[in-house]
């Protein structure tokens, strides 16, 4: 039930953040452009936030609140088991490997630096993991912004062609460009950071039934 409210809530926040991008983009030439791809992507986004608005129904509601009580209720983590040394082994499973950065590989980073934060937030207030779930963050952030970029580039290019017919696109590639060598670099640092942290939990330790997890009644907003 989550996976499929997370994919419609985020096909609404992935156009959020491509709108927001085109509005702030300074451009000289073909500003029609410009606008163009704005009011096709607001009314994506708007057809994207009904479809998501129907799939929230009361009753979907309640049965999800139903589940996640339960589910909160069962949870609990062994004793000696840190969330930190969980989180530290899911980067593990993609900062081992050292070949060249490539934009499939970068992804994988956002992806495996979101489960590792989740988990780290079981953690609670412990300074260490606090600290280390800040590091995460960033480096989410920088690969983030490239990855909406990409994806605003890849729907331009699609609407109006490649670089020579489109000053606009010219501009977004560039700066797509420059948004990956940022994210290569904190990937970079993140590698950095998991290798000098030592991992210190058991191989094939995992969270079972013990403590129970607080869930709240309000509605967050979808990551």
């Amino acid at each position: 039930m989550l996976r499929r409210l997370r994919k419609k809530a985020g096909r609404v926040r992935d156009l959020d953040a491509q709108i927001g991008l085109l509005r702030n983009l300074k451009i000289a030439h073909q500003s029609g452009q410009k606008s163009q791809l704005l009011r096709t992507l607001s009314a994506e986004r708007l057809k994207k936030e009904k479809k998501f608005a129907e799939a929230l129904g009361k009753d979907v509601v309640r049965e999800l609140r139903k589940r996640l009580l339960r589910a909160g209720s069962d949870l609990e983590i062994p004793e000696g088991v840190e969330p930190l040394d969980l989180a530290l082994r899911t980067l593990s499973e993609v900062t081992r490997d050292h070949s060249p950065l490539t934009q499939a590989t970068i992804h994988q980073y956002r992806i495996a630096g979101k489960r590792a934060r989740y988990l780290i937030e079981i953690a609670g207030k412990d300074p260490e993991a606090e600290a280390f779930n800040q590091s995460l963050k960033g480096m989410q952030d920088v690969v983030g912004d490239w990855h909406d970029w990409l994806t605003l580039t890849e729907r331009a290019e699609e609407l109006f062609g490649g670089v020579k017919d489109s000053a606009l696109i010219a501009a977004m590639r560039n700066l797509t460009r420059a948004k990956f060598r940022e994210s290569v670099d904190a990937v970079i640092r993140t590698r950095s950071m998991v290798s000098e942290k030592r991992v210190g939990l058991p191989v094939g330790a995992k969270i079972t039934r013990k403590q129970p997890l607080a869930v709240s009644h309000t509605t967050s907003r979808a990551a």
